[in-house]
């Protein structure tokens, strides 16, 4: 009797590389405390003063708890530099995708993320018009004068900045890419959700920046990627003076920051193509993490310094370019390491899990610093403001999003357990479930 041939095997799913969502994790919880210091220093200077603060406390002698709150500060004062860390990571999930697809760019997929990035937006749209509206629906129940007047021009950020709501604003924020033609819109009003005109920009230019890395190969596309990011910062500082007088054209325009993306990309290159395995041993080897390590550290500090620095004329176009190869190769060691134990621990879980929300988690956070904004405005007793802050604004931006992740399909999806080949037969493996799009903060 003849045997009956066994089923084919079910793809094997590729699994979510842990690193990538316990960075996301890290990303998002320095954009929160950045969000929620700037907003309580109202305008920070530039790094540079941090920095020197810093030094000075160390020279001085001012004592450890001087010294470590100039490092927290300074800490808090870059994680505006989550965008360029999110938008790396974004070219780092994409690209590990692709090449788990066999090198394929599956319109479908593109599609699917095109939706997740914008579904999510106009619910952010909604949630803050939501917040706005019951913030001049209660200042006009007790009095403090018309719910119109109060929603166009009455609630704050940062308590001493008004979030003003017009026909122009409220088109931009609904069609989103105007916001990167006016000043005036750019933040209107969801001040952190951006990021997303930029964040569709690399989605669209994705295939030829991959077409493009495959054909020239990854180093030359990481010098030529750095050099035009380096090169159109350039042109912006001989027109204008500073970066800093374009503030809309160099925050969202991607070829005023095309590195971050590319530099993501070079890293899913190592971590994911076939012909990359040599490069990943050598860069798993612990001299060649130690000086990626001390590389990075020396490139972030470099670009840090040249933040805001007007009197450096052209070298002001290399600030971001260094800040991001310093992130980059930072990052480079938890990204490119073999998976470990460690990451199934439950606080590194946590990170994780945290990480996977983080969009929607910015999208609560972007409403919650209105609420905050007006706490303050009413000038609570600091019991009060201080339990608010710990038991209300935090855990809100955090246990509300999870729901709005839920529902808008930000979270990773369950997998099925898989059957197992045949021995004789070639694990084939699929794509695993797209990388979520990362959030950007709002600059201070």
């Amino acid at each position: 009797m003849s045997r009956r041939p066994a089923p084919p095997a079910a793809p094997v799913r590729a699994p979510r590389i842990a690193a990538i969502d316990i960075l996301r994790g890290v990303a998002i919880a320095w954009v929160l405390l950045f969000h929620l210091w700037g907003d309580l220093e109202f305008f920070p200077g530039v790094p540079k003063v941090y920095y020197d603060q810093l030094a000075y406390q160390v020279r001085e002698g001012t004592g450890a708890w001087r010294i470590f709150t100039s490092c927290t500060d300074l800490l808090f004062r870059d994680g505006f530099q989550g965008v360029p860390l999110f938008m790396m990571i974004s070219g780092v999930s994409l690209t590990v995708a692709t090449y788990r697809a066999s090198g394929r760019i599956a319109p479908g997929a593109m599609l699917q993320r095109f939706r997740r990035l914008l579904v999510p937006y106009w619910a952010g749209v909604g949630l803050t018009y939501g917040v706005m509206a019951l913030i001049a629906l209660r200042q006009a129940h007790i009095g403090e004068g018309s719910f119109s007047a109060h929603f166009t021009h009455g609630v704050t950020i940062s308590r001493l900045s008004l979030v003003n709501v017009n026909g122009g604003v409220a088109f931009a924020s609904l069609t989103l890419v105007p916001r990167l033609l006016h000043d005036e819109w750019f933040f209107a009003p969801q001040l952190a959700l951006w990021f997303v005109g930029l964040l569709l920009q690399y989605y669209l230019l994705f295939p030829l920046l991959f077409f493009a890395m495959r054909r020239i190969g990854v180093v030359a596309f990481v010098v030529l990627t750095f050099a035009l990011t380096v090169g159109a910062n350039v042109w912006v500082v001989e027109r204008y003076g500073a970066p800093e007088f374009q503030f809309r054209l160099v925050t969202g325009w991607a070829p005023f920051r095309l590195f971050e993306f590319t530099s993501g990309m070079a890293i899913g290159w190592l971590i994911a193509a076939p012909e990359a395995e040599r490069a990943l041993a050598w860069a798993r080897r612990w001299p060649l993490v130690l000086l990626a390590l001390g590389a990075g550290f020396a490139a972030h500090t470099a670009g840090d310094l040249l933040i805001g620095r007007w009197t450096a004329h052209e070298w002001q176009a290399l600030a971001l370019p260094l800040v991001t190869l310093g992130l980059a190769l930072l990052a480079l060691p938890l990204l490119a390491r073999r998976p470990a134990r460690v990451e199934l621990t439950a606080p590194l879980r946590a990170v994780a899990y945290f990480g996977t929300m983080s969009y929607a988690i910015l999208i609560v956070n972007d409403a919650m610093r209105l609420v905050a904004s007006q706490v303050r405005v009413e000038t609570p007793p600091d019991p009060v403001w201080w339990a608010f802050l710990v038991g209300i604004y935090m855990p809100a931006s955090v246990l509300l999003a999870w729901p709005i992740a839920r529902v808008l399909g930000l979270l990773p999806q369950a997998r099925r357990p898989a059957r197992r080949p045949e021995p004789e037969a070639e694990p084939r493996f699929a794509q695993e479930p797209p990388e979520e799009p990362l959030p950007a903060p709002a600059p201070g």
